[in-house]
């Protein structure tokens, strides 16, 4: 069949004129439209507040990932410098103590972690707890969990209608520790997330060190679930971590949860604790394992109290493996020891450090 604009071969008389007038143009939609220099007037203005992604900026925080990641980066590289032995030159110490505030300090290291700069954190820790506790029925009432643990089958009514039936889970209270700006337990409505922090980034955040914290009188206050993600591992005292595992318990119902959240390096790559110690040091501080995981980065452990709860055992810092190029985290454990105040976060007991001479 002819092209409708061919007539036996030949051009009708109108096409060339109107392709003569399309010459050049673009269809509308490809059509850049120009940058207008208009400034917005009053009448233009958004009125109400802000949309959440602007009102969570910080302009002070690089959008850019990759520069978050840079941020946090220099920030761990300076840490690592002054908690060095070799580092003795007061100058120096000066010269890299005013760069970590050029960076802007811990506050401007917790934002950009925020922001979701630090790959070490490895995203949102909370999926993965969320996950068992969903696996595990944790929650759900006793007389459901039957129903829970078998197929569930719907009720068919006369129209046809699928009824399904209702599985009973209260609402957890669940206390995060370290939450920066609480987030974690934001998307999960049936989790009450009471959140603290050293330095809170959101007004919800407690401000509070975690033995400050007052645990609760009442039975029906007290938490189901205490999270220590990733947070253990930046405390600057060796017997403080250990404190840690035992204060826990306070927070807690007879049976409740513990989440603890490490750098994988911690168990992998220390001279002083491994998986198989780490086990030992739960059950000695009343903890029976649940479950555990490790990813590429990081090591996921959810335990429950014991019912004989801890043994009061001491824990000393004891070589577990050897060679060169292992790290020096540790956890110890001192019962009734006090706690040790003033001490200095620890880097994340993943840089790789040289032994010291003053092993326990």
């Amino acid at each position: 069949m002819p092209h409708t604009n061919n007539l036996n071969g030949k051009s009708r008389p109108f096409s060339a004129d109107r392709k003569a007038k399309r010459a050049g143009r673009k269809p509308a939609f490809l059509a850049k439209k120009p940058k207008s220099s208009k400034t917005p007037s009053a009448k233009d203005a958004v009125v109400g507040p802000a949309p959440a992604a602007a009102a969570s900026s910080d302009p002070s925080i690089p959008r850019d990932r990759t520069k978050q990641t840079e941020l946090i980066r220099a920030f761990h590289a300076i840490e690592k410098q002054l908690a060095s032995p070799a580092l003795t030159d007061p100058a120096e110490r000066k010269k890299l103590e005013d760069e970590r505030e050029r960076l802007g300090g811990l506050a401007e290291y917790q934002r950009a972690s925020v922001h979701g700069g630090d790959a070490q954190r490895g995203g949102e820790s909370s999926k993965w707890l969320v996950k068992q506790i969903k696996e595990l029925k944790i929650g759900v009432d006793s007389k459901d969990k039957d129903k829970a643990n078998h197929k569930v089958e719907p009720t068919i009514l006369e129209d046809g209608t699928k009824v399904w039936p209702k599985v009973e889970r209260k609402k957890l209270r669940l206390l995060d520790i370290g939450a920066i700006a609480g987030t974690a337990y934001a998307g999960y409505p049936w989790i009450s997330a009471t959140s603290i922090d050293l330095n809170p980034q959101a007004p919800h955040v407690v401000k509070s060190n975690f033995f400050d914290f007052a645990p609760p009188q009442k039975d029906e206050d007290k938490y189901d679930v205490v999270a220590l993600s990733l947070v253990v591992n930046f405390e600057g005292s060796l017997v403080n971590r250990g404190h840690m595992l035992l204060h826990a318990h306070q927070y807690l119902t007879p049976r409740g949860y513990l989440y603890l959240v490490l750098p994988l390096p911690c168990l992998t790559n220390s001279r002083y604790l491994s998986h198989e110690r780490l086990t030992s040091i739960l059950a000695s501080t009343g903890w029976d394992v649940v479950r555990k995981h490790d990813s590429a980065r990081l090591t996921y452990w959810l335990v429950r109290r014991s019912e004989d709860g801890p043994d009061g055992k001491e824990w000393k810092r004891e070589q577990v493996r050897k060679g060169a190029g292992r790290n020096n985290f540790v956890i110890v454990v001192k019962p009734g020891a006090p706690i040790e105040r003033g001490v200095a976060p620890s880097r994340d007991g993943t840089e790789t450090e040289a032994a010291t001479a003053d092993e326990e």
